[in-house]
């Protein structure tokens, strides 16, 4: 480990968004400086309002998210490869994604935890509202919210 930092797990929470890929490339960016190992977690929601419009079963919405989250995961394989560690990929159902994130990083004793931004909020707020202010609320570890 690294002594400027005293953590050496990295989770990003990855949902193939703009602001999970800028979450990604810092994370991959800071591994290799600290040679850290990096968690993708992506909470698949296992219900939500568009579920009861589409005749569409939850295990078939399971996967064909999961298979749209790896083929994006390959674009960046080369990134990837850069990495003394691999990149460990973890994807779950979940009724609510930041408490999955949380349960997670406390039942797997991660050390930081690295948002991307994916938009602009009030004259306050200047990070994805929902997401980061309950990962803030919730989680004992610490958070970097890249732009």
């Amino acid at each position: 480990m690294n002594n400027e930092f005293d953590f050496e797990s990295i989770l990003v929470p990855y949902n193939a968004t703009p602001g999970a890929e800028r979450g990604l490339k810092a994370a991959i960016e800071l591994a290799k400086r600290i040679d850290g190992q990096i968690t993708l977690l992506t909470c698949i929601e296992n219900q939500s309002i568009l579920s009861f419009f589409r005749k569409q079963d939850k295990n078939q919405k399971f996967e064909q998210e999961k298979k749209l989250i790896e083929s994006e995961l390959e674009k960046i394989e080369s990134k990837i490869k850069e990495l003394k560690k691999p990149i460990k990929h973890v994807v779950l159902k979940s009724s609510f994604a930041p408490s999955t994130i949380v349960e997670y990083v406390e039942k797997n004793n991660i050390d930081a935890v690295i948002i991307g931004q994916t938009k602009l909020i009030g004259t306050e707020g200047k990070y994805h509202e929902s997401m980061a202010n309950y990962l803030l609320d919730d989680l004992k570890c610490p958070l970097l919210i890249v732009k």
